[in-house]
């Protein structure tokens, strides 16, 4: 194999991990948003901040490992991890998790009202 492919190979999957990077970032945005619920505002602001951080990564992606020439196959490749990481992992864990806080809400919401029950 030549160098250049090999190179090629390796810039594909540094595309693809940057993609899952940027997924796992976007799922603690969401974690903390479903910890403490936020404004509409302030979900379009985490937002707009999120989409600044994804161009930026992945310009320096492009800029550090390609000399900043767009390659079509680097985009697909942050697209896919960024799929991939979407469908196994991140949908989900997130459903688990958000099914794991209603519980520990309801656990709460029952505690106070045995302790309010005991005061009387």
């Amino acid at each position: 194999m030549s160098v250049s492919i090999r190179y090629e190979a390796w810039l594909f999957l540094m595309s693809i991990s940057t993609g899952v990077g940027l997924t796992v970032v976007y799922d603690c945005v969401r974690i903390f948003r479903l910890i403490c619920p936020h404004k509409m505002w302030i979900v379009g602001a985490e937002d707009l901040i999120y989409g600044i951080y994804c161009a930026v990564m992945t310009f320096t992606l492009l800029y550090e490992q390609n000399d900043g020439n767009l390659r079509g196959f680097c985009i697909c490749g942050v697209i896919l991890g960024m799929a991939v990481y979407q469908n196994l992992v991140s949908r989900p864990g997130l459903k688990y998790l958000q099914k794991r806080l209603e519980w520990l809400k309801m656990k709460i919401r029952t505690h106070g009202n045995r302790s309010k029950q005991v005061r009387r």
